[in-house]
């Protein structure tokens, strides 16, 4: 590798995005993916993209014009790149979802005002439902919040500890509610 003119910057930049596989990386940089690894350890290069394009995505569809921010080492910035151009993919995928379920219940609604059958009003309906099911889900509108999971670790916590002081009391655990004898 001693002749080798790398460009550390750019494989950085691939690297953080996380789109590539370290394979394709190595790959595309005639390097071995153990000397990438190497250098992500060395540099402490993080690999989870996850969070910042699902962060802009996110954004995206609830209207808000902010993003997810960005580093200041050219590497990280080659990254941010990446993941940007990565979650516009999936913003115009959403927004095209969104449009095709939108135009599934003008149709809908249309139909039922025709329909007489119970069977096919039935299926109207099923089917509405499952339009506005996919609405919603694109939208986030029913995945759990941090909030939401904090709540419910709290729960369990909860509930351990009060298993744990009926098990020290000799209550048996799995007579929920019952009074010890």
């Amino acid at each position: 590798m001693a002749g080798k003119n790398v460009d550390w910057i750019a494989i950085e930049g691939a690297y953080r995005a996380g789109v590539d596989s370290l394979r394709t990386i190595a790959g595309a940089h005639g390097l071995s993916e153990a000397a990438i690894r190497k250098a992500a350890k060395k540099n402490g290069w993080s690999r989870d993209p996850t969070g910042t394009k699902r962060a802009i995505v996110n954004a995206h569809m609830a209207g808000s014009s902010q993003g997810a921010q960005g580093g200041t080492q050219e590497g990280a910035q080659c990254a941010q790149e990446q993941i940007a151009a990565a979650a516009n993919d999936d913003i115009r995928d959403m927004e095209r979802g969104l449009r095709v379920h939108r135009a599934c219940l003008e149709r809908l609604e249309t139909a039922v005002k025709r329909a007489a059958d119970p069977k096919v009003i039935k299926t109207i309906t099923e089917a509405a439902a499952l339009a506005i099911t996919g609405i919603r889900k694109i939208r986030g509108l029913d995945t759990p919040t941090p909030a939401d999971a904090g709540d419910i670790d709290a729960a369990i916590e909860a509930e351990l500890a009060q298993l744990e002081r009926r098990r020290q009391a000799g209550t048996a655990p799995d007579a929920e509610g019952a009074e010890p004898a």
